[in-house]
């Protein structure tokens, strides 16, 4: 069994989503919606994954998950945990991995605790680390602070140079707010000029707790569409061969392959579960709620809660399609997205994503090319002209792989 990173698996068994140090983080992001999750254990305000829960996971998990299961180590700030943490996990999955299984790990981090020794490990191990970079520093510093209210960027930078010098893999999870969407070329600018190469965009999504309205750094419909239109146009326009976007990455399989590799756009939901600090098991990340807690691995075989009728509950509503999204000309790609922006501020299952009038945009704004790559891409099962390089890995590979 050999531990290494894999992108666009496919598995016949859920994906996860660890959050072995909880909602704690070492960081005060105005935006973030995990922290409130804290309310959901009130006996501590120190969450951390036991070694007994850690076992108990990998020992149920790994025997389930075909050839390449897919671990993603995130947070609240998942580094909190300390190295030792991760070289037990490490130790684990080589342990109770299966033979000619490859596994593979994801670390989401602010990078703040990022050292030589961080990198060298995640490196070694072939971590793929997501680094939460917004873009420059009136970027990223309007909301990315500390408890104390300080800015967190030139932190997470000396952090990120680690990673460069000990050749771990990286990318930047790039969340776009009302502040940043108007600026993409310098968002842009910023981090291909840091060396960055994986790129994904977020939109944020927030409504106020108190009034219920929408937050200040909630992005518009159309300003994100904006955003992606002219990041897309940067990524063909600078010919930069070497730089994906998971965005458009993801769009180019829908019509390539008629699925997408991530959740967001496929049919239905499912594709992942999440594991709270305290083995407790959630549908997904947006709905670490009571409602769709589907019970806890210390208690109850993994198997059986993946396998209830609660979470195949949760996966078949996406499907719920009201008469707007049904008669859409971009529903085969969307899907409707995701739910969470469905339910926004008290919607319904069934009505359209508060992002649907940026998605529209970029579809239509990609529609010419994306229909050219599959002309070119038909004849030959390989793409021979048009930025090759910019294929997403895994794309033309055949469905029983």
């Amino acid at each position: 069994m050999s531990i290494h990173h894999s992108s666009f698996i496919t598995h016949h068994f859920p994906t996860v989503l660890i959050k072995p140090a909880g909602p704690d983080c070492n960081l005060a992001c105005r935006y973030c919606f995990y922290s409130p999750k804290a309310a959901l254990y009130p006996d501590t305000t120190r969450h951390r994954m036991s070694p007994e829960t850690l076992e108990r996971f990998l020992s149920e998990y790994l025997p389930v998950a075909g050839l390449n299961p897919t671990f993603g180590w995130q947070g609240g700030e998942p580094t909190l945990m300390g190295l030792d943490f991760f070289r037990k996990a490490v130790s684990l999955q080589r342990r109770l991995g299966q033979d000619g299984q490859v596994v593979g790990n994801g670390l989401q981090t602010n990078g703040a605790l990022i050292d030589r020794e961080w990198a060298g490990f995640v490196a070694r191990w072939k971590f793929l680390v997501g680094i939460s970079l917004d873009g420059p520093a009136e970027v990223h510093n309007r909301y990315r602070v500390n408890h104390g209210g300080q800015p967190s960027l030139d932190l997470i930078l000396k952090g990120l140079r680690h990673l460069q010098r000990q050749g771990a893999e990286f990318n930047a999870l790039v969340m776009v707010t009302s502040y940043s969407a108007p600026r993409a070329d310098e968002v842009w600018d910023f981090l291909v000029g840091l060396g960055v190469r994986h790129l994904q965009f977020i939109p944020c999504v927030e409504a106020d707790p108190q009034t219920g309205e929408l937050s200040e750094f909630t992005v518009s419909p159309d300003a994100y569409g904006d955003f992606l239109c002219r990041a897309y146009d940067r990524w063909v326009a600078d010919d930069a061969p070497n730089v994906f976007v998971r965005d458009f990455d993801d769009l180019l399989h829908q019509y390539v392959r008629g699925t997408s590799p991530t959740c967001l756009f496929q049919e239905r939901c499912g594709s992942y579960f999440v594991l709270e600090h305290n083995g407790d098991v959630y549908a997904c990340d947006f709905f670490v709620e009571p409602e769709w807690r589907l019970g806890n691995v210390m208690k109850t075989p993994l198997t059986e809660l993946v396998s209830g009728p609660l979470f195949g509950q949760f996966a078949d509503r996406k499907a719920e399609l009201g008469e707007t999204c049904q008669a859409c000309e971009w529903v085969s790609l969307c899907h409707g997205a995701c739910p969470r922006h469905r339910l926004f501020r008290g919607g319904q299952i069934s009505d359209p994503s508060y992002l649907c009038a940026g998605y529209k945009q970029l579809f239509a704004h990609t529609k010419p090319a994306m229909e050219q790559l599959v002309e070119e891409l038909r004849p030959q099962r390989g793409l021979r002209r048009w930025k090759r390089t910019k294929l997403p890995p895994g794309l033309l590979q055949d469905d029983e792989e």
